[in-house]
């Protein structure tokens, strides 16, 4: 019984490790953590309003992983050449907007997580 309490804890450890957060989240990505459980379409339109008004002020400088995909770093990415697109908050496009930029961050979490499991094996399979 001791031995398959010290293989638990092993394996849980090994889990943990893993899947621990990665340490180097954009700001689409770190929006994500916060929004992720917004509790009404209005709080949604009411964040990426927010967001992108400060964007657009030059009130944040938010950074972004190259390659990003999500419409909210496409326009962030924008900004940093002066011109952003105008987009329409209204309708499905900022439940699309926060589905983006969580799909994204998964995308990334899965890359690290398959290196973390090839660095510490060798390799996947």
């Amino acid at each position: 019984m001791e031995k398959i309490k010290c293989d638990t804890e092993a394996v849980d450890s090994s889990i943990k490790s893993i899947f621990s957060e990665r340490g180097d989240l954009d700001f689409a990505e770190q929006l994500w953590c916060k929004m992720k459980c917004v509790s009404s379409y209005q709080e949604l339109i009411a964040c990426f309003t927010l967001v992108l008004e400060s964007r657009e002020c030059g009130e944040i400088q938010p950074w972004i992983h190259h390659g990003s995909g999500s419409l909210l770093s496409k326009l962030i990415q924008q900004s940093y050449h002066g011109k952003m697109e105008a987009v329409s908050l209204t309708g499905i496009t900022p439940v699309q907007m926060l589905l983006e930029i969580g799909l994204d961050k998964m995308k990334k979490d899965y890359v690290s997580f398959f290196i973390a499991v090839t660095q510490k094996y060798g390799r996947w399979t």
